[in-house]
């Protein structure tokens, strides 16, 4: 097998048939090649981005696929590596691993981030331990062994995320107690339940992501265009069960969304609140109502979908909670 480089700002067209031999079984595939294609977009057709990509083939069948991509507002020394697909064959990945780090090496890139596909608004994260269950709605998919084979190239850092739910959910609504919904509104905050997105609303959700996110590994600042493009308006609609919206006065200070799994599961995003505001106890104040008015609709399963180890919310109680996926995300240093 050999590696072709291919044309600058474009990524295989056999990835998705690759991608549906590897994942088609999976309930959810189409979702998940949705966001492919937004991230594509989001690489290809950018002008804060390029990407170089290179894949390898056994014949006219594509098996090994690999994108480096370069983002204007990260370090000139940094760029992001994402778009990855190989067999669980130490050759083939050490091939196409040794095309991408010497791609990046001569332009001048000394620390590689990923495996993410587009930016970290949109992470495709190694799994580094499964109960096996099937993924849901929003969670990326790989092979596990992808782990393995990234880590034998000794990162100099391992970004680490999970996912748990709790079936039945009732000790969050007595481990937090309502008394946290009444000290909110004692503070002068208030909270909605809102049903549907608007453009204004996505706009103004874009914003508070923006400045809780902006110390995050990797972050790169997304203008309004592309947070658009990453989550459209029809894109949050068709998933959105309710998002529970804090503010300040007239001003929204803070937001979790929950989509629905399935009749009986909730899936709960990360809490996202002004940084200004954190520490008030907020952030329990959204997760007893989420629960509380999960628990009046008949739902008795929570699944807390991809959450950062060590976040602001790790004081988020885990009693009782199944984590049933570890992830990983990495930087090397080449």
């Amino acid at each position: 097998m050999k590696i072709d480089r291919l044309a600058p700002n474009t990524i295989s067209e056999d990835l998705p048939k690759l991608l549906e031999s590897k994942y088609g079984r999976y309930k959810h595939f189409e979702y998940f090649m949705n966001d492919l294609e937004r991230s594509r977009l989001f690489c290809c057709e950018n002008d804060n981005t390029s990407t170089q990509s290179f894949a390898g083939y056994d014949g006219d069948k594509l098996i090994t696929h690999v994108s480096l991509i370069k983002d204007k507002r990260l370090n000139q020394s940094e760029a992001f590596f994402g778009f990855i697909e190989f067999p669980d064959d130490a050759e083939s990945f050490n091939l196409l691993w040794d095309s991408l780090v010497n791609e990046a090496r001569s332009q001048g890139i000394s620390i590689l981030k990923g495996p993410v596909n587009g930016s970290v608004w949109h992470q495709y994260r190694c799994i580094t331990k499964s109960d096996g269950t099937d993924p849901f709605t929003t969670e990326p998919i790989c092979e596990p062994y992808y782990f393995t084979r990234l880590v034998s190239k000794k990162p100099l850092a391992e970004i680490q995320y999970y996912s748990a739910y709790r079936e039945p959910f009732d000790i969050v609504l007595r481990l937090i107690d309502r008394k946290a919904l009444e000290k909110m509104s004692n503070l002068g905050f208030a909270m909605n339940e809102i049903k549907e997105m608007t453009p204004e609303l996505l706009q103004t959700i874009a914003k508070i992501s923006r400045s809780v996110f902006s110390q995050n590994w990797g972050y790169t600042e997304l203008n309004e265009k592309e947070f658009i493009q990453l989550y459209s308006l029809n894109k949050m609609s068709a998933h959105l069960n309710s998002l529970y919206a804090l503010y300040r006065g007239g001003e929204m200070i803070g937001f979790c969304s929950t989509s629905e799994e399935d009749k009986k599961t909730l899936i709960l995003k990360t809490i996202c609140i002004l940084p200004k505001y954190q520490g008030l106890g907020l952030g329990n104040a959204l997760a007893y109502k989420i629960h509380q008015d999960a628990k009046k609709r008949g739902y008795t399963r929570m699944i807390y979908a991809l959450m950062r180890e060590g976040n602001s919310i790790k004081n988020f109680p885990k009693e009782e909670a199944v984590i049933f996926r570890h992830y990983a995300a990495f930087e090397f240093q080449i």
